[in-house]
Order: C-alpha cells, then structure tokens, then sequence
C-alpha cells in the first residue's frame, strides 16, 4: 500500500467504501462445516493444516477479504467502475467447497464470480497466473458450463494439480484449461502463452466480465516460486488481459491478489498491474 501511495496515479483511484455482506453468501461456494471451522478459530492460534495458520484475527481477515470482492462487484454491478483490483490478504485459490490449504480459508474470486452470475453476469473468465495451480477455484467450478476458469502455473509443482488433461467434467467439460510451465519460464515464454492460447479462449467464450487471481509468486524474486518473469513482465501480461477484455466485455475486469512472498518484487508488481487497470478504467 505504500508503494502505491507514492505512484504518481495514485490521487486519482477510487476507492469504494467497504461494505459488509451477510455470511449466507459465503455459503454460494463453502460448505457450512468449513465456514463454522474458520469462525471457531477466533481468539485462537494453530493450524488448519500444515501450511495454513490462523491466529485471533485470521476470520476477520478472511471474511474482510470475500468481502471486499462483493463491494468491488456492487460498484461494477451499478456504473461506478469499469475495473478494479482487490488489495487482499488472505489469498483463496487454493480453498475448496469444503478444504483449506494452501494459506486459503475463503475463496475470494470463486465467491465474487458466483455473486456476479447471480447479479445479471452470466458468463465469467477467470484467469489465474499465481505460479501455483488455483485447485480450489478449479474444483468449485469444474462443471459450471458458464464460468471458464484457466491457469498457467509452474508444473510439476504443489499442489501438482493442473494437467493438461483437466478440462471439466458434466456440463463443464471444455470450461477448464491448464497450461503447465516449466520452471524458470521467462517473460516471453508467458507472453507467448497468453497470445496464442489465452485470448484465443477468451474470444471463443465471451464473457460478460474476466476476473483476475493474480499472484506474483512467478516473480524472479520469490522465494516460494520457481519462475524467471520481471516486473514488467507483470505488466506486460496485465496490459494483454485488459486490451483483450475492452474487445470483448467493454472492459469489466476485476483482479485479486493472491500469491506473493518477496516484498519488494510483490509491490512493484502490484503497483504496475494497477498502472494498468487505471490507465484502462
């Protein structure tokens, strides 16, 4: 947040007041056992699992940040915006209908996209790049005919989900796409994913809004990833997303914050994505 407090684009973004949602919308995506478990962990400390601690504070984070995607959508839904991007921690691409892992308790684009198709947006593209495969949002939606979820991950790599072999299932077949990347991928190697098989999907499926899990853990910096793109790499891919999405939904694109362990790198990477989306808005 101090990084973007210093851009020069700075004074000129919207915030939108944060509202708080009643806890029945959470159940569009998460069983009510898991839900239960995340609440019952206030004023306590330990594990859900191995890899996913929680203190005192760990529901209201969670909950803040569902939360904040239903107030980026409400402003989307009414006018106000055209895109936005949702400053969160914890991330939430690898939560499931009814598992935390991963450091996700609540998925944060799995619950935004169902609050968007029950408010008029009935066909969503999320596209997510954290160098991680998103297996929770992928399980949720993996026979939803009308939300197209796609990641470029590193692979072979936890949670070593994401085969190319992974496209739906029921009604969902052909709505799911993996693109495993091997380790040390670069800029260009990204770039040249994203031209010739990204946008092509997004075409074919035009979407009424693309939504973005946006992790930076792909950074050459990051000491959780095994990939080689730059900063501007980010922005690179960003610009790509958003010149396509003004082609195809008249630019309505709402991104999340997932992934992202070397402070430096995950700032500036930060800073510039949102560059593009302001620059688009």
């Amino acid at each position: 947040m101090n990084r973007l407090h210093q851009s020069s684009y700075f004074n000129s973004l919207f915030f939108p007041e944060m509202k708080t949602f009643p806890h029945e919308f959470l159940n569009e995506i998460h069983s009510k056992n898991q839900i239960q478990k995340i609440e019952n962990s206030k004023e306590k400390r330990g594990y859900f699992d191995s890899d996913t601690p929680f203190t005192e504070k760990s529901w209201m984070s969670a909950y803040s940040a569902a939360n904040s995607g239903i107030t980026l959508s409400e402003s989307l839904i009414s006018g106000t915006i055209k895109n936005g991007f949702s400053l969160l921690r914890p991330p939430g691409h690898h939560a499931g209908h009814n598992r935390i892992m991963g450091f996700c308790m609540l998925n944060n684009v799995a619950i935004t996209a169902r609050y968007l198709q029950n408010n008029g947006f009935k066909k969503i593209f999320i596209i997510d790049w954290d160098v991680h495969h998103g297996n929770g949002t992928q399980e949720i939606f993996y026979e939803d005919p009308n939300i197209f979820y796609l990641s470029i991950h590193q692979f072979p790599f936890y949670p070593m989900t994401g085969l190319v072999t992974e496209t739906g299932k029921g009604k969902g077949i052909g709505t799911t796409k993996n693109i495993p990347m091997q380790v040390n991928s670069e800029n260009q190697a990204y770039i040249q994913k994203f031209k010739e098989i990204v946008v092509p999907t997004m075409e074919r499926f035009k979407p009424n809004v693309v939504l973005i899990s946006a992790g930076f853990d792909a950074h050459k910096e990051d000491p959780l990833g095994g990939m080689n793109i730059t900063t501007k790499g980010f922005e690179d891919l960003t610009r790509i997303i958003l010149e396509s999405a003004d082609r195809i939904c008249n630019g309505k694109v709402l991104s999340f914050l997932e992934g992202g362990y070397d402070l430096t790198a995950l700032s500036e990477s930060v800073e510039v994505h949102v560059a593009v989306l302001n620059s688009f808005s």
